[in-house]
């Protein structure tokens, strides 16, 4: 199954804001993920702490609404978003979440810092720009749209 695990500071929004990249924007995102073959989001951002702690609080909590709406318009197909869409509940080993045997891809302004963390240098040596992008986070995000083209 072809996997993306995917930040949001830094990556889907720029960093230190609210805004999404404009490149991203429009639902640009979803549509280079989708054109891209990807079957599974993984959301490994540092929402994931908020979201796991509110819904053990509250089993209403619609994690995966706050989620695409903090995404600011880079995801627009509510029902495709969700049932592709899981959010991981640490996000400090964020990197010890991916599966490494399935097609997977990664996307994080901090991958090289969280990869070094899981004992994955040799893999983000291997993969950086390949398999591994650590977009600018403070660009529009066409990194982002030009490397998710390359992973067709």
């Amino acid at each position: 199954m072809k996997t993306l695990y995917f930040d949001i500071d830094g990556t889907v929004l720029l960093l230190d804001t609210n805004r999404v990249k404009k490149a991203l924007g429009g639902g640009m995102l979803e549509t280079a993920v989708r054109n891209a073959g990807f079957e599974r989001l993984v959301c490994v951002g540092n929402f994931g702490h908020v979201a796991h702690l509110l819904k053990s609080r509250n089993s209403n909590y619609d994690e995966m609404n706050v989620l695409l709406r903090l995404c600011d318009g880079a995801f627009t197909d509510e029902d495709w978003f969700r049932s592709v869409t899981t959010i991981v509940s640490d996000p400090d080993s964020r990197c010890r979440h991916i599966n490494l045997t399935e097609d997977w891809w990664y996307v994080d302004d901090l991958a090289g810092q969280f990869m070094t963390q899981a004992e994955l240098k040799d893999i983000l040596r291997l993969q950086l720009g390949i398999r591994v992008l650590v977009p600018d986070a403070y660009g529009d995000g066409q990194d982002i749209i030009q490397w998710l083209g390359r992973a067709r």
